[in-house]
């Protein structure tokens, strides 16, 4: 199979390095300089919970001049899905399927209606990995990926899609009920995630803080009062228990949020809590937690990417000056 991996960040090369493992399949990553001249050059090493391994899948940093493709994976943050998939359209036009692994709310919808398609598959991943450098990705925990569609015509594909994952060593569900798997992940998300970033925590540092603790219990108790509004069936019956529960097992995580927030870039937090809040707001119903947390995250995203900026700006203007210094 034909594999196009749109967005070479952790989850990406993750789950692109896996895939190239199996020599039946050819495996294109898509992402951003240095990390994909750094695998072009000495392969992408992949080490952590499940083993260490170096592997050579194709790369580039322009999807245009990939001519077909089976299946795209579109593993981008959520406010780049769009531009990702666009770029990738010509792909789709010449029989593409496109899977969403990401995090977030109605993220397929998007690229459904962007596109004009319906061969397009929803995922959700509870695999943790973080990049370690150029060309480096650390697998800081494995979990369940679980994928399905709203649209019928692409039940056939998912099975084949299944067996690939498992293949390549994912452990992975189909669901007739991915709406539901996606509301679900994103209550765990809404939960966790923003309170990571905000202390600089793991998710098993706060799941120990009692505090910490019950705020997350509040996130989600006003996720679950938009749910229940909207009718969506959930694949737990005790969400809170459940986000609790997801909190303690991956105490290890430095959960994605907070990379982004370390690395000055951009947060999810408009496609979880902020989703939240905006049908929230429709149906009438008060989320006063989550819209704290939200306008928390959002004034710190702001102040790590202006302070990121300013360094990358101090490092350039330094090296003009050396490189002037020098010159005769």
């Amino acid at each position: 199979m034909k594999i196009v991996v749109m967005g070479s960040g952790a989850i990406g090369s993750l789950y692109g390095g896996f895939l190239t493992l199996n020599s039946e399949h050819n495996v294109t990553l898509v992402g951003r300089k240095p990390h994909i001249d750094a695998i072009a050059s000495h392969g992408l090493k992949i080490t952590g919970v499940m083993g260490t391994h170096v592997v050579y899948p194709d790369t580039t940093t322009d999807p245009s001049s990939i001519e077909d493709a089976d299946l795209v994976l579109i593993t981008t943050k959520t406010y780049d899905t769009v531009t990702a998939a666009k770029r990738v359209s010509h792909l789709v036009e010449r029989g593409a399927y496109v899977m969403v692994l990401q995090n977030g709310i109605g993220t397929e919808k998007e690229i459904a209606e962007s596109l004009d398609t319906k061969r397009v598959i929803r995922g959700t991943t509870c695999m943790g990995a973080i990049r370690t450098g150029p060309g480096k990705v650390k697998v800081t925990g494995t979990g369940l990926t679980e994928i399905g569609s709203h649209f019928p015509s692409n039940y056939g594909f998912i099975p084949i899609i299944s067996e690939m994952l498992r293949s390549a060593g994912f452990d992975v569900k189909v669901s007739d009920n991915i709406e539901g798997v996606v509301w679900t992940k994103t209550l765990v998300n809404c939960g966790i995630n923003p309170i990571g970033a905000l202390t600089g925590l793991t998710n098993g540092e706060v799941y120990e803080n009692q505090d910490l603790r019950g705020l997350i219990v509040q996130l989600v108790e006003e996720a679950v009062l938009v749910v229940e509004a909207l009718g969506i069936n959930l694949t737990t019956e005790d969400p809170v228990r459940y986000a609790l529960g997801t909190a303690k097992a991956t105490s290890s995580n430095i959960n994605s949020m907070l990379q982004d927030i370390r690395a000055g870039k951009l947060t999810e937090i408009d496609s979880i809590t902020g989703k939240i809040i905006n049908y929230a707001k429709e149906l009438g119903i008060p989320t006063p937690a989550s819209e704290t947390v939200y306008a928390l995250v959002k004034a710190l995203e702001a102040k790590c990417i202006a302070e990121s900026d300013y360094r990358e700006e101090s490092s350039l203007d330094i090296d003009k000056l050396m490189k002037s210094i020098s010159t005769p």
